[in-house]
C-alpha cells in the first residue's frame, strides 16, 4: 500500500515536539443510550477542547461523531515524539487488521468491538516493536474505566497508567488555533507504514 501523505505543517512540527509538545491518542464511548458500546478513536493535541467538539459545544472537526452524542473520552495516550507517530499509532489502533505492525497481535482477539477490546487492543500495541521503547502515560479520566485494563498485557517499565482530569494534563498551548481546529484534516486513509 501507498504511503499516506502528511501535511507539510505536521512533518514542520516535528521538529518542536523535545519541546514539551504534546500529542495524544484518544478513545471515546458514546453515553447515547441508542448507542451504548460505541466507540470511537481519534488523534488531538488537546483532549479538553476536543471532547467539546465531539459533543458540540465548539466548532470545528468532529463530524464523524455527531450522530452518537454526547461523548465521554475514556483515555488518552500520550508522550508521542512527534504528532506523526502519534498519528500513526492512531491509525494502527482504528485498522488493527491491516496494520502491519498490529494485524497479527489482532488476530488472537476474539473481538476488536466494544471498549473493553479497544482498551485491551491499545495495551497490546503498546508492547509491539514500534512503541514499546517509547515514555508513553496511558491516562483514564474515571477509575470506572482502570478495571477494564485487568486483562491488559503487562506495559514496558519506563510507561506509566494515570488517572486524573483533563486539567491536570500537559497542556499545548504552542499551537495555533488553526492547527486545533484542523485535527480533522490529519486523518489518512492509506497505510502509514506502520
Amino acid at each position: 500500500m501507498e504511503e499516506a501523505e502528511i501535511p507539510e505543517t505536521l512533518i514542520a512540527e516535528e521538529e518542536e515536539a523535545e519541546g514539551g509538545r504534546f500529542f495524544a491518542c484518544y478513545l471515546l464511548t458514546s453515553r447515547s443510550p441508542s448507542y451504548k458500546g460505541h466507540t470511537y478513536i481519534g488523534f488531538t493535541v488537546n483532549p479538553r477542547r476536543r471532547i467539546r467538539q465531539h459533543n458540540g459545544e465548539i466548532a470545528q472537526g468532529a463530524w464523524r461523531t455527531k450522530r452518537k452524542r454526547p461523548w465521554e473520552m475514556v483515555l488518552c495516550i500520550y508522550g508521542f515524539p512527534t504528532n506523526v507517530s502519534a498519528l500513526q499509532f492512531e491509525w494502527a489502533w482504528q485498522h488493527p487488521t491491516v496494520s502491519k505492525a498490529v494485524r497479527q497481535a489482532a488476530a488472537s482477539f476474539k473481538s476488536l468491538r466494544g471498549l473493553v477490546s479497544k482498551i485491551k487492543l491499545a495495551y497490546t500495541m503498546l508492547t509491539l516493536p514500534p512503541w514499546q521503547s517509547l515514555n508513553i502515560t496511558v491516562n483514564f479520566f474515571s477509575t470506572q474505566y482502570t478495571k477494564h485494563s485487568a486483562g491488559c498485557p503487562r506495559l514496558p517499565e519506563q510507561m506509566k497508567v494515570k488517572v486524573c482530569s483533563m486539567d491536570e494534563l500537559p497542556s499545548c498551548t504552542k499551537l495555533s488555533d488553526e492547527l486545533l481546529e484542523n485535527e480533522d484534516e490529519w486523518r489518512h486513509e492509506g497505510e502509514m507504514n506502520i
